[in-house]
């Protein structure tokens, strides 16, 4: 799956949400708590030094993803692998067995919204950061959408909740929260 998205400072999420729902449909509230891992990788053909993957544990799924992110301008695009866990308890055991190392954690809670055009729009607050207005397309695989084309289509949508270009935080939830890199 292939994700575009942006996310955007929110300081009054009262207008944001009332703007969302006057444009969008209402598709829910979430809490998510995210714990992103990494494990050791010691072949000279992988550029980096660790493996890293999130687990995400939501009150009625667990799922894991990792990806390969990239950074155009503020746009993050982000090639995904998703799959469910069913038995958390026991995927631990086998990353532990991996020698795999916690990283850092996130929590985030919000409200999920969506339009006729397959945007998805999140105004969610992250513990210790504040509020921030998410928006995303996904694609399959194999598409190659116009990374210009859906950015302009997703600053629509943050315009339209009364925010700017200038409110767009360019930077990851891990930079923001000082996670160091690894």
């Amino acid at each position: 799956m292939l994700e575009i998205e942006l996310k955007a400072r929110v300081s009054d999420p009262e207008t944001v949400k009332a703007r969302l729902s006057s444009f969008m449909r209402f598709a829910g509230s979430f809490e998510k708590e995210d714990e992103y891992w990494m494990v050791p990788v010691v072949v000279s053909s992988v550029p980096t030094t660790g493996f890293r993957f999130r687990i995400r544990i939501e009150p009625d799924q667990t799922t894991i993803t990792f990806k390969e992110k990239s950074y155009t301008n503020d746009i993050e695009v982000n090639n995904e692998v998703e799959f469910g866990v069913g038995n958390l308890a026991g995927f631990r055991r086998f990353i532990e067995k991996m020698s795999a190392q916690q990283l850092y954690t996130k929590q985030k809670a919000g409200t999920k919204w969506q339009n006729e055009d397959g945007i998805q729009a999140e105004l969610v607050c992250v513990k210790g950061l504040g509020y921030f207005l998410e928006v995303e397309l996904l694609f399959d695989e194999f598409s190659d959408p116009s990374i210009q084309e859906t950015k302009a289509r997703l600053m629509k949508i943050v315009e339209q909740c009364g925010l700017s270009s200038g409110d767009v935080e360019p930077k990851p939830y891990s930079q923001l929260l000082g996670v160091p890199r690894y």
